[in-house]
């Protein structure tokens, strides 16, 4: 089978099948749905045909992998008893402080895994795709999709951008990769998922992949470096590596609402949580030096494109306030979770932490303060003679 890394038996591969429409969608839930579209000034919720929500994925619950119905398929060196143990580690969660975790490669990742980090996600996702006016990638490969290319997407989460993109590119063949097992059990016959860690060595071909997608998980990577080079090696001659991430590392405001002196339980907060993530590994500010990281991994055209995402509902243009209001809500309905093993690897416990997040919700739900984070697109060409 075609793995992600070297020890095949511990990679597990989720099936594709017939696919639902992609267009079932949720409002998120620290926003009633009655006033929600209200809220963001543009009227009542029933009456949008515009931008909508994507539906989360269904857990996957033990039910959902019968005997004879299972969604992954494994190589089998040992046979089926070890290939049951090696799913059902995969498969499984772990559990900290209410919240829900991978078990694969477990405590890998800073953030959990259940219901309410899938919405959220997947509220970014919709969040992402409009403030980029409909675009899913700015890197130049709609030929190469178009022509049936191979994508790799890193750290898939949910699995809606792959699911979308093959939608509008049938023909190309798509491959999501995540360290949870949390995507749809039926997605477009081009579209394939696999549980692994991509920070580890893949056993792909080299010279493999017209385009590789990360979004949102440069923040929580242990080794950039390798990441660049490994990258690197596996697209083809000429293919494109896009990065997409938020910088969080510190607030933004251009009118003053917001100045250095201010007290800001949230700037307070994302200081905080850059403390948590450097004592992990990893880099809350890694997008701020990915360009350079890309040039010097041997990437060539490497192109930089940063627009504003506001928080809350401040702006006066219509798809930033109702971008700001899909920011928000993803960061208070998210809060804990994002919060919680960062914060503990900076020193604080369970119980500190739930006393300091009563200011930073505050914070974030005051609309006195106009806000924005850079939301930096990085994109670079492996070179025609690489």
């Amino acid at each position: 089978m075609d793995s992600r890394k070297g020890d095949s038996s511990s990679s597990a591969h989720l099936s594709s099948g017939s696919a639902p429409a992609a267009s079932q969608y949720i409002t998120p839930s620290s926003t009633p749905e009655h006033d929600f579209w209200t809220a963001a000034g543009l009227g009542s919720s029933k009456a949008q045909t515009g931008p909508s929500f994507p539906k989360h994925s269904s857990e996957t619950t033990p039910q959902d992998f019968g005997n004879g119905d299972s969604l992954f398929e494994f190589d089998e060196p040992d046979g089926p008893d070890y290939s049951s143990s090696i799913a059902d580690s995969i498969r499984g969660h772990v559990y900290e402080c209410g919240l829900r975790y991978h078990a694969y490669h477990a405590g890998k990742y800073a953030y959990p895994n259940d219901e309410t980090e899938q919405s959220r996600e997947e509220i970014k996702h919709t969040m992402s795709v409009m403030l980029c006016d409909g675009r899913y990638f700015f890197a130049p490969v709609e030929e190469a999709l178009e022509k049936g290319g191979q994508v790799l997407d890193l750290g898939t989460g949910t699995g809606i951008w792959p699911t979308q993109l093959a939608e509008s590119y049938p023909d190309a063949v798509i491959t999501g990769v995540d360290l949870s097992p949390i995507q749809p059990s039926f997605v477009p016959e081009n579209v394939r998922f696999y549980v692994d860690d991509f920070e580890d060595e893949w056993v792909d071909p080299v010279n493999k992949y017209d385009y590789i997608h990360l979004r949102f998980a440069l923040h929580t990577l242990k080794d950039r470096n390798s990441l660049m080079q490994r990258v690197m090696r596996h697209l083809k001659p000429g293919g494109y590596f896009e990065i997409q991430e938020i910088d969080v590392s510190n607030p933004s405001c251009d009118d003053h609402t917001l100045t250095p002196d201010t007290p800001y339980a949230a700037r307070d907060a994302l200081k905080l949580l850059g403390a948590g993530l450097q004592a992990m590994g990893a880099d809350i500010s890694a997008i701020q030096k990915t360009s350079q990281e890309m040039r010097e991994a041997g990437f060539e055209n490497v192109t930089e494109i940063t627009k504003k995402l506001p928080l809350g509902l401040w702006p006066a243009d219509q798809k930033l306030r109702l971008c700001g209001l899909f920011w928000r809500t993803s960061i208070m309905d998210g809060m804990t979770g994002l919060c919680s093993r960062p914060f503990q690897a900076a020193g604080l416990t369970p119980t500190e932490i739930e006393s300091f997040l009563v200011e930073v919700r505050k914070a974030v739900m005051d609309g006195s303060i106009h806000t924005y984070f850079p939301f930096i697109t990085v994109y670079g060409r492996k070179p025609l003679g690489g």
